[in-house]
């Protein structure tokens, strides 16, 4: 059994500190400030790699704007303890766990097959837990257990179920399902990007990285790929056409249908159309 530890801190979809932005969260949910820290303190997050679907063998590994399946479950519990193995056989799960628990209060498990799980769900469920009379929560995929009694089980008998978000459980085993939640998170970035002073024209032909750094006041117009760890800076005006990868592109920029790659483009340039650079500095 491989265990490995992982702690992924980039969330465009929450301010850590207090959840500033109310566009991102569920009014009907009620999560005091005060307490965000004693889920990342009390918290063991279990995430289990996914053997096989019908996307393959290493489906985990697949990646979707800019992360993989794995990497996307386990930012949405990041601050907390975090662990990784192989996918146990069902008779083995439960024995498992127990081997993985330590001194935290609570494990919570996830599968690497639902990257649509977004932080202030994680929140969700572990205020719920922490405050509801058991012991046992069956999740649409996964479980939380309070520690003390997952090591007394030897069976997991007619959990308490609580459906969180149903579309964020959203099983990810087949190529339809990819396509989905490419569209999901997708959007998701688009419109962190917007609430950042981003101008986004055909949005529907824009494609954003997760880790693409857009500064404000930057115009993107339609068929635009950014990729990679890419950084747009300030007042840059991304005209249609252009692919660009882990790529800087300073201040006042201007880009026309350019393919760039591990390239720099300096404040105030334009570039193109139809300029090819890799590993340049313009």
């Amino acid at each position: 059994m491989e265990i490995i530890n992982n702690t992924i801190n980039f969330d465009f979809d929450i301010k850590q500190k207090g959840f500033e932005d109310k566009s991102v969260i569920d009014v009907n949910t009620i999560i005091s400030r005060e307490s965000y820290d004693w889920i990342n303190d009390e918290t063991l997050v279990v995430v289990i790699k996914v053997s096989e679907s019908n996307l393959g063998r290493n489906s985990s590994g697949l990646e979707i704007c800019g992360k993989t399946m794995l990497d996307w479950v386990l930012l949405s519990s990041s601050g907390c303890e975090q662990k990784v193995i192989d996918e146990p056989s069902e008779e083995e799960f439960l024995n498992t766990i127990k081997m993985i628990a330590n001194e935290k209060p609570f494990v919570a498990v996830f599968y690497s097959d639902t990257p649509l799980i977004q932080k202030k769900t994680f929140y969700q469920i572990m205020d719920f837990f922490s405050k509801s009379n058991t012991n046992v929560l069956k999740l649409l995929r996964g479980y939380v257990f309070r520690t003390k009694y997952l090591q007394m089980m030897n069976s997991i008998f007619s959990p308490r179920q609580e459906d969180f978000n149903v579309e964020e459980f959203t099983l990810v085993n087949n190529s339809q399902k990819l396509n989905n939640a490419f569209k999901v998170l997708n959007e998701r970035i688009l419109n962190y990007h917007k609430q950042n002073n981003t101008v986004i024209f055909g949005e529907e032909t824009v494609f954003i990285d997760a880790d693409v750094e857009i500064e404000s006041g930057v115009t993107i117009y339609p068929n635009n790929v950014l990729k990679g760890q890419s950084y747009i800076g300030k007042n840059v005006t991304l005209e249609s056409g252009n692919i660009i990868s882990d790529t800087l592109v300073c201040d006042n920029s201007t880009i026309i249908a350019s393919y760039l790659e591990k390239s720099k483009v300096s404040a105030g340039k334009t570039v193109g159309p139809f300029v090819k650079a890799f590993n340049e500095n313009i």
